[in-house]
């Protein structure tokens, strides 16, 4: 999801804070599609490792599953109309299976790809979330609905609710990203400080390499916040 930008302070460096947004935003866009790989990924593990008599083995949980794999063919080919049109059937006719359930993911995914956020809000709102990982990941989808709609209290507040959920160096940082430069583009700097603090002190404190990017990329926005000021 790209950010929208917006010159948080005119009188300090106007240049070098678009700049920053600019590469922010990058990094934001690619973080959305990492975490919504991740979660197909879940999806397909899921049907993999329980298997098709075993999660499946009742006639309508079959049934489910069967009409919902050609629907996540479209979405993997990125025929996204016509993925849409399958999950909403599957979602409508399998509504009581775990398929059923999943099409509601997968169709606010669908409806998020193709800008369709009031759409997509409502479908994540439908799926029922449950285990370690998908409570978090839909109350961040919801909160990337949101942030598209411009409801900045919602997206903030959906971003820092998904990062405590998943409560996980390696993804809670990016949604509490997400969160403090939607509060510093509104002009809630010091809420943004806060964000910023709480990502490095809670999640990157101890960051392994693999987390320094996101780390220096912190450091960077908290300064910038700061100077801000």
């Amino acid at each position: 999801m790209a950010e929208k930008e917006k010159d948080l302070n005119p009188g300090k460096n106007p240049e070098t804070l678009e700049e920053s947004l600019s590469k922010t935003e990058v990094l934001l866009e690619e973080n959305k599609k990492l975490i919504t790989n991740i979660l197909v990924g879940v999806i397909i593990v899921i049907a993999l490792v329980f298997g098709y008599n075993n999660w499946f083995s009742e006639p309508a949980e079959k049934a489910g599953f069967e009409s919902i794999w050609p629907a996540q063919k479209y979405f993997e080919q990125d025929s996204i109309q016509k993925a849409i049109e399958e999950f909403e059937y599957v979602a409508s006719e399998h509504g009581g299976t775990k398929a059923g359930n999943l099409a509601n993911l997968y169709l606010g995914l669908s409806f998020l790809k193709d800008g369709q956020f009031e759409d997509a809000l409502v479908s994540f709102q439908n799926f029922d979330a449950s285990g370690e990982l998908f409570p978090g990941l839909k109350v961040g989808l919801i909160g990337d609905c949101y942030s598209e709609l411009d409801n900045v209290d919602e997206a903030v507040a959906n971003y820092k609710k998904a990062a405590k959920l998943l409560d996980a160096k390696t993804v809670s940082p990016y949604y509490l990203k997400k969160a403090g430069i939607l509060l510093e583009q509104n002009d809630d700097i010091d809420g943004a400080i806060e964000i910023y603090e709480l990502a490095l002190n809670t999640y990157l404190k101890d960051a392994q390499p693999s987390l320094q990017n996101i780390k220096n990329e912190m450091k960077k926005l908290l300064a910038r916040a700061n100077a801000s000021k």
